[in-house]
């Protein structure tokens, strides 16, 4: 091991911690004031038991700045994930911090930020790192995995938390159209996830979404949101289902294109 790659690994340790610290501050130590979070509450707004999924997440890359350090991890921690990591953290910090005070705009611009950054990491495992054991899979691919459904489902929300809001009147019309493409592009995005790696059988990103939709529907009470959330959620938490299925009894999923590249 290099001494560049001891710098790289350290370096991961260090912004994990960052990345720890600036949640739980942000969750626990400072509560926003009441406009901001009015200002927040949009139609697709999730229930906040979702954010159970972020405390897994959070567990899972403490694994890997631990998994790094094993020479089975190595080379896809190396040049499987790179320097990705450390940006991606900084950045999801910068956008959480953000969120925290209300600049849901510029946080928007941080969530792409930090979902392409996350994306190159989710890809480069998927195509060049393929897992050789469970503690890969535990600790390399579903973390990951789970961030980069997560980070596409949030930025969805922060599209909304960015340019609408809630009116005394209810949702209008054209609110209602906007919020039921939302959930069209989640479960479609989630089919893609299971698609695009169904020959690994990795459906972590689709479930990611599906709960994230469960907790749409369980928020919001518009029929016209609340009922077309709760489809999408049905959809996308049955799909990985059906390949697990065709995986497990021995026959071939068909070659359809992946949504996701």
């Amino acid at each position: 091991m290099s001494n560049l790659h001891i710098v790289q690994k350290v370096a991961n340790v260090l912004v994990y911690l960052l990345f720890l610290s600036a949640t739980v501050y942000n969750l626990v130590g400072s509560t926003p004031s009441d406009p901001v979070v009015h200002d927040g509450q949009t139609y697709l707004t999730p229930s906040h038991w979702i954010e159970y999924v972020w405390t897994l997440i959070h567990f899972l890359l403490g694994g890997f700045v631990i998994y790094q350090w094993f020479e089975p991890a190595h080379e896809a921690a190396i040049h499987g994930v790179g320097w990705h990591f450390v940006v991606s953290v900084l950045l999801s910090s910068a956008w959480l911090t953000l969120l925290q005070h209300g600049h849901y705009i510029i946080g928007f611009v941080f969530v792409l930020l930090t979902a392409s950054s996350v994306s190159c990491v989710f890809y480069k495992l998927a195509k060049d790192y393929p897992t050789t054991s469970w503690w890969d899979k535990l600790f390399i691919h579903a973390p990951f995995s789970l961030w980069h459904g997560w980070i596409v489902y949030s930025a969805v929300i922060n599209l909304f938390q960015a340019f609408t809001g809630l009116r005394e009147n209810g949702p209008s019309v054209w609110i209602r159209i906007l919020a039921i493409l939302a959930i069209v592009f989640l479960t479609s995005t989630a089919i893609g996830y299971v698609e695009y790696k169904k020959h690994k059988g990795d459906i972590t990103g689709a479930v990611v979404i599906g709960l994230g939709l469960l907790a749409i529907f369980t928020n919001q009470h518009d029929a016209w949101i609340h009922w077309p959330a709760l489809a999408g959620a049905i959809i996308t938490l049955l799909y990985p289902a059906r390949i697990l299925v065709l995986k497990y009894t021995g026959r071939s999923a068909p070659e359809n294109a992946p949504l996701l590249g």
